[in-house]
Formats: structure tokens, C-alpha cells, sequence
């Protein structure tokens, strides 16, 4: 049989080498999907919690009507759906956990916690959540008063979401601490979202917070039109904060309250705060925020000090986040092993200013 010629063999190399490369992408884009070392699944659930779990404050008045800075959202009565990873319950009150007396029994000391999709434990069942997990590790210290978390949060709350929150709902519960987790979402107004969804407004000029491409975020980008999965990973070896860095201007560092909804959310946070304390104070219910916020807002504790709320750190160091805590690199919600850090960190400063039962 006589030999090919040479540019017909290359040809068929070619055809081949491309080939097995096509089959190897494939096989990684079904592996990616199939095993989910990335978190893929965490965009479809967050989907389905928004239509499943939800319900919001304009399926029930005018949009004309409705109250901006009150609570635009909160969970179904009575839920059990399995969101995928993890379960959601929720009382009748819609509060995530097991049911809660009204009024309060008097053997109970009732902590309610406010927050975001950080206190509310996403990613996680509600029995590995910080809150739940301090009910149950904490209650023999206790002694005769039984230890209980109402957990208000839920994922997307800002400040002004919260103090309506404890407004409406947290302080009819009696409780006898308030706890409040404090990440980036409360400078940045899920009522802004709302409005312009609703109200057909404009987002503000000065809140455009888009960055520039490097060539793993362009790379990922293109590629996610065909391979999702494989675009993610590919996406996921960007440099985020260098990519920030050249939206800056010269010698700049970026600050949240600077930048893009930082101008306008961090006063309304801190107005809020205000509204939160002032309630607790009236109330005679103490007050504990845990500064959760990344990257850090730097204003928030000089703040809490000037206005007498006491400010509690809570971050994850770099030595934290090697030791695995978070759910997925798509998902960076704190996993069982990170809420078992939380907690340590939680019962430390409770215990330190006796704010527990013993």
C-alpha cells in the first residue's frame, strides 16, 4: 500500500489531535458539571430560592405604595424545600429553624439574629449554622434557661432591611440579645435594585463599578458561551483585586464607601445602624454587630465606637480560607467548617462580655 503524502498525514494529524482534544474538553465540561468541584450549582439554586422561597412586598400593594427602606422580601411560612445542597426550613414566622413561642416562655433566653446570606447559613443545612449549632453546644452551660436563635436573615439584606426587620418582627419576640452580622451587602441597597426594577429609574451614574478584562476573565467569558464549565475555571485564575486596581484612580486603593454603591449606601447603612441601636437601647435589649465585611470597611469601627455599638470583628484571615471554609470557589459562603470557626469566635466575645446565660 503505497505511503500518504506528507501534507495529507499532517492533515490527519491535525484532524485527529483536534479531535482528541474536542473529546478531553468535552470530558472535563462533564466532569466539571457532574462532580462540581466549582460551586456551578450555586447560580440554579439561588434561582430556585428566589421563586420558591420568597415572598416579596410588591405582590401585595401598588408599587406606588410600597415602602423602600421597609422589608421588601422575606421567606414563605412553613417551607421544607430542598434547595440541592441544602435544605431550607422555615417557621411559621418564616424565620429559618425550628418554630418559636409568642410570648416568650419565661425559662427561654431568646438571642434574634439580623444579617445577610452570612448569618442566614448559606450553602449549609440549619442544623451545621453557627446560630443553630450555638443553641445546642452552648446549652449546657446554660443551666435552667433554655438557650434559643431566631434567625431573621436572609440573603441580599442591607442595614435599612434589617432594622425593619428587628422594626416589625425581632423586638415583638422579647428578645434578650440582638445579634447582627455586618458584611458589604449592607452598603450596597437591595431597595436600589428594587426601585429600578419597579420604578423604571435609572441607576445612579456614579455607580458603575464594572473592571477591566485580564485575559483569564476575557478568555473565561468567551469560553463559558460554549463550555460554562470550563469558562468558570478558566475565569476563575483572573486576579480580581489587580483588575480593580487598574479601575482606580492613580495611588488609589479601593474602599467599598468609596466606590461604586459606597457613596450613597454607606450613609444609609449608618443610618440604619442608628435606627437599630436607638430600638435595642429603647428596648433595654443589648446590642452586639460582628464586622464580617470584605474587604474590610474601614469606617465601620470608629463608627460603632463614636455612637456606642459595640463592634466585635469577625473576618476570616488568609490562614482561615487555606484551611478549606468555604462551601465552593463559586460559592465562598462559609461551609460546616467555617461556621464551626464563627461560632468559636462568637462564643469567645459573648462569653467575654457575659452576654450568655451560665
Amino acid at each position: 500500500m503505497p505511503a500518504l503524502p506528507r501534507r495529507r498525514r499532517l492533515l490527519l494529524a491535525t484532524l485527529a489531535a483536534s479531535f482528541g482534544l474536542a473529546v478531553a474538553v468535552g470530558l472535563v465540561e462533564f466532569g466539571l458539571r457532574i462532580v462540581d468541584p466549582l460551586g456551578l450549582r450555586y447560580e440554579v439554586e439561588f434561582t430556585r430560592y428566589r421563586t420558591q422561597a420568597l415572598q416579596f412586598a410588591w405582590e401585595q400593594r401598588p408599587a406606588a405604595e410600597l415602602d423602600l427602606d421597609g422589608r421588601l422580601y422575606w421567606h414563605k411560612p412553613n417551607l421544607d424545600l430542598d434547595l440541592g445542597s441544602f435544605r431550607l426550613r422555615t417557621n411559621r414566622l418564616g424565620c429559618r429553624g425550628p418554630e418559636v413561642a409568642v410570648p416568650k416562655p419565661a425559662d427561654v433566653f431568646r438571642i434574634v439574629l439580623l444579617g445577610d446570606s452570612v448569618a442566614f447559613g448559606w450553602g449549609v443545612d440549619d442544623e451545621v449554622t453557627f446560630a443553630r449549632r450555638l443553641e445546642r453546644e452552648h446549652q449546657p452551660r446554660a443551666g435552667a434557661r433554655r438557650l434559643e436563635v431566631v434567625n431573621t436573615a436572609l440573603p441580599m439584606y442591607d442595614t435599612n432591611q434589617e432594622e425593619a426587620t428587628l422594626r416589625e418582627l425581632g423586638l415583638s419576640l422579647q428578645p434578650d440579645l440582638v445579634l447582627l452580622v455586618y458584611v458589604v451587602n449592607d452598603i450596597e441597597p437591595t431597595r436600589d435594585v428594587v426601585e429600578q426594577t419597579l420604578r423604571a429609574t435609572d441607576p445612579h451614574p456614579e455607580e458603575d463599578l464594572s473592571v477591566p478584562d485580564d485575559f483569564w476573565s476575557w478568555a473565561g467569558t468567551r469560553l463559558g458561551t460554549l463550555l460554562p464549565a470550563c469558562g468558570k475555571l478558566v475565569a476563575l485564575r483572573s486576579d480580581l483585586e489587580a483588575r480593580m486596581q487598574r479601575r482606580l484612580p492613580p495611588g488609589a486603593t479601593y474602599r467599598p464607601e468609596r466606590f461604586g454603591k459606597g457613596p450613597r449606601g454607606w450613609p444609609r447603612s449608618q443610618a440604619a445602624l442608628l435606627r437599630i441601636a436607638a430600638q435595642c437601647r429603647a428596648a433595654n435589649v443589648p446590642l452586639l454587630l460582628f464586622d464580617h465585611t470584605l474587604p474590610r470597611l474601614e469606617p465601620l469601627p470608629p463608627f460603632c465606637r463614636e455612637h456606642g455599638i459595640d463592634c466585635v470583628p469577625l473576618w476570616f484571615s488568609p490562614e482561615d480560607h487555606r484551611l478549606g471554609i468555604v462551601n465552593s470557589p463559586l460559592d465562598t459562603h462559609a461551609n460546616a467548617r467555617g461556621h464551626g470557626l464563627l461560632l468559636e469566635r462568637l462564643v469567645a466575645a459573648l462569653r467575654d462580655r457575659k452576654l450568655l446565660p451560665e
